[in-house]
């Protein structure tokens, strides 16, 4: 697997199919070998990807079906057709997800913002495959860590001193390039070959806190502060705007690198002949996209690629992604005990200086659709998961419904992996209870870098106990929250 330029990436991952995803130097083809043997001794060839072509930055990705529910496949991924050679430790493996529906306790990890510090950064990846370890030979029902969520900012395009190429990226190459760096540190690469994940973006994909000015897609734009700050700096032009082509670029990279291996979208992006993401002016489509585990049903929003903010409009999700989410919620609801929201964006965390209103609360008539749909509908048992903010926390409110039955609402929050932390948002919290929300209260707040564990588990008439571990770059736990904590 040492022949692959990124990867592997084990993405995709239901109860039976996965997605394998890697990137070559040059033209070829991925192939994958599974077996349940750890020597893959008794390894079969089940699928080849695409042809790798320069369109898509020789990036590719193996979709194997037909695999058997809550069982373990040792892998590997390779760009040759034949059977891999033998190794001296065991091949890497995954473990499918058990049916949907079924009431079974799992636990997984996520987490945003990882920006390198120098060329030895990632280390708490490190920690982070070392609980997987330790979870999985505990043999403890429902401990070990079965997938991770990252959920925004895994790279900073605009982080001109620390991205690998010291400047803003504004060409495919250069995005691809900062990818490049990011995910070749030896620690998360690791991760990535041995944990299943999930991805979306959030704003430094692309760049930093940027939206677009018409409903169309045709002009996008960062804030005038950053505009003022580079040319200040004596940033090029092309460092100080953003051109759709820019943009397109960007989203390219994030397709070629993080939406490629999903599956599940609600509302599939439009992709062409050569594999490349088209970004449509009146696309109703988005990059969110859904799956489940057992009882639980996650909902994976695209916050940024439908953002528009101008005069006379604020949206958030687009038409398109607001429709799918409501009518899923209501799918979901009597179904599946478990319902998670994963945002790159807070939703219950408010500043009294949000000068940026880049978060839910910069669109509070969308916020306040969410939750106001939650309480009529009296949709139980919902958690959100969020990053972006550069510290994390814990905060419970309490939505009414109809009948004035009061409906618990998390938000767990993890963020930043490795990322210069936020030290005002401890003073600039607002706890008043804004919408349909009563009682809003803050659990824990914590600046240092860290990473989320969220245990899910059943009581034996099947109501669902969720439990937030917030551990810290060791691995050492900070705080912990959920109900009766």
């Amino acid at each position: 697997m040492n022949d692959l330029l990124l990867g592997p990436v084990i993405g995709g991952l239901t109860h039976n199919r996965v997605h394998l995803w890697g990137k070559a130097k040059a033209p070829g083809a991925l192939h994958a070998w599974l077996g349940r043997k750890p020597d893959l001794s008794d390894a079969r060839p089940l699928g080849s990807s695409l042809p790798l072509s320069p369109e898509t930055g020789f990036a590719g990705v193996v979709v194997i079906g037909d695999l058997t529910p809550n069982t373990r496949y040792h892998y590997a991924l390779t760009l040759q057709d034949s059977r891999p050679a033998p190794s001296s430790e065991d091949f890497a493996f995954f473990t499918t997800f058990p049916l949907p529906g079924m009431r079974v306790p799992f636990s997984f990890v996520f987490g945003s913002c990882f920006l390198p510090e120098n060329q030895y950064g990632g280390k708490i990846f490190t920690s982070i495959d070392r609980l997987r370890q330790a979870e999985e030979a505990s043999g403890e029902r429902g401990r070990a860590l079965r997938f991770g969520l990252m959920i925004g900012d895994q790279i900073y395009a605009d982080a001109y001193g620390q991205n690998g190429i010291d400047k803003i990226a504004c060409t495919l190459d250069e995005y691809r390039r900062v990818y490049a760096y990011n995910w070749t540190r030896p620690p998360l690469r690791r991760l990535f070959e041995r944990l299943p994940i999930y991805m979306t973006l959030d704003d430094h994909e692309v760049d930093d806190d940027w939206r677009w000015l018409d409903s169309q897609r045709r002009w996008a734009t960062i804030p005038w502060w950053d505009m003022l700050i580079r040319w200040r700096q004596g940033r090029p032009p092309q460092e100080r705007h953003l051109p759709l082509k820019r943009v397109q670029d960007a989203l390219q990279a994030y397709w070629e690198h993080q939406g490629m291996h999903a599956s599940g979208y609600i509302h599939p992006p439009q992709v062409n002949a050569a594999g490349q993401y088209e970004l449509h002016p009146r696309d109703p489509g988005s990059l969110a996209y859904t799956f489940k585990y057992g009882g639980a049903a996650f909902f994976v929003l695209d916050t940024r690629s439908m953002r528009v903010r101008n005069r006379d409009e604020r949206s958030m999700l687009g038409a398109g992604q607001w429709q799918a989410l409501e009518q899923w919620l209501l799918e979901v609801k009597d179904t599946y005990p478990v319902k998670f929201l994963v945002s790159s964006a807070s939703l219950l965390f408010r500043f009294w200086l949000d000068f940026p209103q880049d978060r839910w609360s910069g669109y509070p008539a969308e916020r306040d659709r969410l939750l106001n749909f939650l309480a009529a509908n009296e949709i139980e048992n919902v958690y959100l998961l969020a990053g972006d903010l550069h510290h994390a926390h814990a905060i419970r409110a309490e939505l009414y419904g109809p009948d004035e039955r009061s409906l618990p609402l998390w938000e767990f929050c993890s963020t930043p992996f490795e990322q210069s932390s936020s030290a005002l948002a401890r003073y600039t919290y607002l706890s008043q209870p804004f919408g349909p929300l009563k009682n809003l209260e803050r659990r824990f707040l914590f600046q240092e870098h860290n990473f989320g564990v969220v245990r899910v588990e059943y009581d034996p008439a099947g109501a669902p106990r969720v439990r937030f571990e917030l551990r810290n770059r060791n691995g050492d736990i900070l705080g912990e929250a959920g109900e009766g904590i």
